[in-house]
């Protein structure tokens, strides 16, 4: 587990990611400065007031304050843009570290959609509802508070792990049995999944940890599935 950790961090210095890298910042940059450019745009156009000076001081605030949240806005931008380049990452992961595997199975690009949209749904369900009903009740026994962080971390690391464990496992067996798979070393991916989810309130780290969580997770799916295949021919 620690040496599938560092190989995917050693792996950052691999053309075909710092390429990917290189093109989500990219990307993301020019989102970000045409999103500020269109509000400030906007806002100076916009006469309020009808006074001079004091439509040109909106005007000034408020193209800085767009400025500042794009400037915000754009670690998020990146780390959406690279979530869509994943598969890309499992397959420089594979080249280098597994060149002996087949094809993968390709998944209908519908499909994908429909995965991440329903992870992302119940992700933020599941944490609003931490918010709404057990934050609370931890905050106001007092004594429990300290252990908030622990709970957000356990519930994101289930998550976090099941949903880049499956999109591994997915590459290479059917969904039923890549479940299965995750369920026979759950443990295993419960806890890398802490370790990706507390990365991922680290700044400047957190907007690197698609790609460091994928091909940690590549790994981690090698390891179960060739103690699987081992299991199975000795049996």
């Amino acid at each position: 587990m620690i040496s599938g950790f560092f190989r995917a961090i050693q792996q950052l210095g691999d053309p075909r990611i710092t390429h990917l890298i290189f093109k989500a910042a990219l990307i993301s940059a020019a989102i970000s400065f045409l999103l500020a450019f269109a509000i400030g745009w906007a806002i100076s156009s916009a006469s309020v007031f009808n006074i001079g000076w004091l439509d040109k001081g909106i005007a000034f605030f408020g193209g800085s304050a767009a400025l500042l949240i794009s400037l915000f806005l754009y670690p998020c931008l990146t780390c959406l843009i690279m979530s869509f380049m994943l598969d890309e990452v499992a397959s420089a992961v594979e080249a280098r570290h597994f060149p002996n595997l087949p094809t993968p199975r390709r998944e209908a690009v519908i499909q994908t959609v429909v995965n991440t949209s329903r992870f992302a749904c119940v992700a933020i369900t599941l944490n609003l509802l931490v918010f709404v009903f057990v934050v609370p009740v931890l905050i106001f026994t007092v004594f429990l508070t300290p252990l908030i962080p622990f709970v957000l971390y356990a519930l994101n690391g289930y998550l976090v792990g099941r949903e880049y464990f499956e999109l591994a496992a997915n590459r290479r067996l059917d969904p039923q049995d890549g479940q299965a798979l995750r369920k026979r070393h759950k443990a295993r991916v419960f806890i890398c999944g802490i370790v990706i989810a507390i990365l991922m309130t680290v700044p400047l780290v957190n907007w690197l940890m698609p790609i460091i969580a994928t091909a940690f997770m590549m790994h981690i799916f090698e390891d179960a599935r060739q103690c699987a295949q081992g299991t199975s021919e000795a049996t």
